[in-house]
């Protein structure tokens, strides 16, 4: 063997092929001059791919050639296998072979994934693969907002070692003084209040990690889905503000003394029960003033960035046509004339939009700036705490209670289904909750 061994390095030094001194130690090997080494077999596909397989301790290591990387260095990916307690030599040749072939056609079609990988590398697949493709733009931006949080806590976790005690000590944290990154600052720049995330805020935390550790599930990279065992904190139940009848008539009272895109903004809102991006979503094209038909088929969003993006409703049921009032549509036509003496005041500076309600400069008004506004108008009125989500609830309790059928209030909604209306929208009216129980005593009075 060593005479062999000693011709072939001299060969090898005075032969510019390469390959066929390769071929010749092969064929050495293959004649049983000296034993095979730790490589037990090499298998090559018609793509030119190569598998090999070496022995590692107790098990073994499967190799895939995937090409030439950018410095002309070779690319491979690994896996390693370890046979079961008890197999024979002959099962272990079985299986390795099987394992091998699967872990190789993986490889080959792109559907491999590394089970080592950390759970920040794994979220990365998630976004490319999943996220970006099939959650809505406002949706991504906002689970992107949760990330900020959760991969500097565990993005350095191997995905396999994730385990419930990571998680709950991550929302223990998110819990804790300082954490919230959005709270409101007085002019020495402290915060003002605790700056603690809310219960509902650390679950929307759990539930996104629970999301993607289920798509891990699913694509056979875990087990099993360790946030499914999590015990994320408990959010406290919250009863849906709503203003009672008297509580409308201050309010339109109140209403009335502001200026006029500001009053359609706000009483459109409670004659229709829209949601606030619809609302920034109108245009003149939308509303026919013969019939008095208003149609939603467009609503617009805020992402972050100052990015403003327009897509149709939340819902497909979300596209709907239903008829205003007369007062709605009056209110309408007076701020409508006052928004043509406004371009003429504005001249050349006017970017037509066809938007109902607009910015100073005729483009399309922030969703932001609505909730803003009606919160400081709620504050300097001194109302019950209720937000612009509210007038919603307080429109679709107010047909609920006059009598209007709930498939009418549903569609006037926008939901899908009427049960959505029927589990949120029924809230008891305290003038009317009082007429039900005297109507009942009069029915079962002997």
């Amino acid at each position: 063997m060593a005479v062999y061994a000693r011709w072939f390095r001299k060969k090898l030094k005075k032969s510019s092929n390469i390959k066929r001194g390769y071929g010749f130690v092969r064929k050495l090997y293959t004649w049983g001059s000296f034993p095979l080494p730790r490589v037990i077999r090499q298998r090559k596909d018609k793509q030119g791919k190569m598998a090999t397989v070496r022995k590692r301790g107790k098990g073994y290591e499967i190799r895939v050639y995937c090409g030439l990387g950018v410095n002309y260095g070779r690319k491979d990916k690994s896996m390693t296998w370890i046979p079961e307690p008890g197999m024979t030599p002959r099962q272990i040749e079985k299986a390795l072979e099987k394992v091998k072939f699967q872990f190789e056609q993986e490889v080959l079609n792109g559907t491999y994934l590394n089970s080592s990988m950390t759970f920040a590398q794994f979220v990365e697949v998630w976004r490319e693969d999943y996220a970006k493709e099939h959650l809505a733009i406002k949706t991504y931006a906002r689970y992107e907002g949760f990330l900020k949080r959760i991969l500097p806590a565990l993005g350095h976790i191997k995905l396999n070692n994730l385990n419930v005690n990571h998680l709950h000590r991550f929302y223990k944290n998110l819990g804790e003084k300082g954490i919230n990154l959005k709270t409101r600052k007085d002019k020495n720049g402290k915060p003002i209040g605790d700056a603690k995330l809310s219960p509902k805020t650390i679950y929307e935390h759990h539930r996104l990690i629970s999301e993607i550790l289920n798509k891990a599930v699913r694509w056979g990279m875990l087990d099993v889905n360790v946030a499914s065992r999590a015990t994320p904190p408990k959010v406290p139940h919250t009863e849906i503000s709503i203003l009672d009848d008297e509580q409308v008539k201050t309010l339109v009272a109140a209403l009335n003394k502001e200026a006029i895109q500001h009053r359609a903004m706000i009483l459109l809102l409670l004659y229709t029960g829209m949601r606030r991006g619809e609302l920034c979503g109108l245009e003149w094209k939308d509303i026919d003033f013969e019939t008095q038909m208003l149609r939603i088929c467009r609503s617009s969003q805020y992402v972050g960035n100052r990015k403003l993006i327009t897509k149709e409703p939340k819902t497909r049921s979300g596209i709907r046509e239903f008829m205003l009032s007369s007062s709605a549509c009056t209110l309408l036509k007076e701020y409508r004339q006052w928004q043509d003496e406004q371009k003429k005041l504005i001249g050349d500076e006017w970017q037509e939009t066809d938007r109902l309600f607009t910015q100073w400069n005729g483009l399309p008004i922030y969703p932001d700036t609505v909730t803003k506004w009606f919160a400081r108008f709620i504050e300097r009125n001194n109302f019950p705490h209720v937000t612009l989500h509210s007038l919603r609830h307080t429109n679709a309790s107010l047909m609920i209670a006059e009598g209007v059928d709930v498939c009418t209030v549903s569609k006037r909604l926008g939901h899908a289904n009427t049960s959505t209306t029927l589990n949120i929208y029924t809230h008891a009216i305290p003038s009317k909750d009082t007429e039900a129980a005297e109507r009942l005593e009069q029915a079962l009075s002997i």
